[in-house]
This record gives structure tokens, sequence and C-alpha cells, in this order.
């Protein structure tokens, strides 16, 4: 059985004001909650690691953990700058949480996780990639080395699976702050 990676954030689960500061196509925040959920169940498998990158809720503590109990997949947490100590409690009780940055490697492949966006990181110079959130899109516009947004809002409320995020990035340059050793 293949093992899928996913990554995704800014899902931003009941946060009525997320609807009109994003300009979500849902008709409330009930409706926009189930559709994310039922997206990401509907292509995260039980066995796929799924990386989250922050802001998974703005509500109540027992609202976060019952939505993350009902997510598929191995899953791991990355502090958005809204995850306070019960949503990171609730991230801990259900899956893995990496604190504010986390390095993985998958396929070979350095990547940099981070809620923020970053304009160098660790090996940037040399190809690593860098996975980052909070800006709901809007640094996307100009692509910046082998980085990328990876909110929902960016992939039609669905998460990013591995395999798509390496052909985008494999196709952008490496931005070289110095000269390569």
């Amino acid at each position: 059985m293949e093992i899928k990676n996913w990554f995704s954030s800014d899902w931003h689960l009941g946060h009525n004001n997320i609807l009109k500061y994003d300009n979500r196509p849902f008709k409330d925040i009930d409706h926009h909650d189930q559709v994310i959920i039922d997206n990401y169940n509907s292509i995260v498998g039980n066995n796929d690691n799924f990386y989250f990158l922050g802001d998974f809720a703005l509500t109540d503590s027992r609202y976060v953990k019952r939505r993350l109990s009902e997510l598929k997949g191995n899953k791991f947490f990355i502090k958005g700058n809204h995850d306070k100590h019960d949503t990171i409690k609730a991230y801990e009780a259900n899956g893995t949480y990496l604190g504010e940055q986390k390095k993985i490697v998958i396929d070979g492949q350095a990547i940099i996780l981070n809620h923020f966006a970053m304009r160098v990181w660790d090996k940037s110079h040399k190809g690593s990639h860098h996975l980052y959130a909070h800006n709901h899109g809007g640094l996307e516009q100009v692509p910046w080395g082998k980085s990328m947004d990876v909110c929902i809002i960016l992939n039609d409320y669905y998460p990013f699976e591995w395999e798509q995020i390496k052909k985008i990035l494999d196709a952008r340059e490496a931005f070289v702050h110095h000269e390569v050793e």
C-alpha cells in the first residue's frame, strides 16, 4: 500500500469572519467546515501522512478536538499564529505536534515546514524546499525560490499532495543568496 504525504494550512474552522476575509464561497461557516473535512477525508487515506501548517480553527476547544478526531491519517502539526494552548493540546492528542518549525525529508528531498514564509531557509541555496502558510495565497503571486504556500484556499479546499507540490517546486529555480560550495 502506497503511503502519500499531504500538506495544508489555514482552515480556520469555526471562524465566521474568514468567509469574508478570504471571500470563501460558502453559505455559512458550518458548510465551510464540513466541505473542508469531507474533501480531506475523500482523498487522505488512513495510513497517509498529513502535515498541517497552522491555524486549524478559531473556536472553542471541544469543537477543535471533535473536528481533529474526524480526520484520517497520521497527523503532524506546526504551530500557527492563532494556535493557542488548547489547540496545541488537541494537536498533541490527535497526532504529533512538531513545534513552530520542522525539517522533514520525503524521498530524499529536504523540506522546511513553518507557518510563516521565509526568504531563505536551511539549504535553500542548494534546493531544499520550504512550505509555509499564514498568507492565504498573498505571496504566491511572485514565486520565491523553492517555497510554496499550502493554504487550503489555493487548492480548491483540498490538501496538496506531495507529488503535486514537488512538480511545482522542481520547476522553480533555487534562490541562491551566496555562492554554492
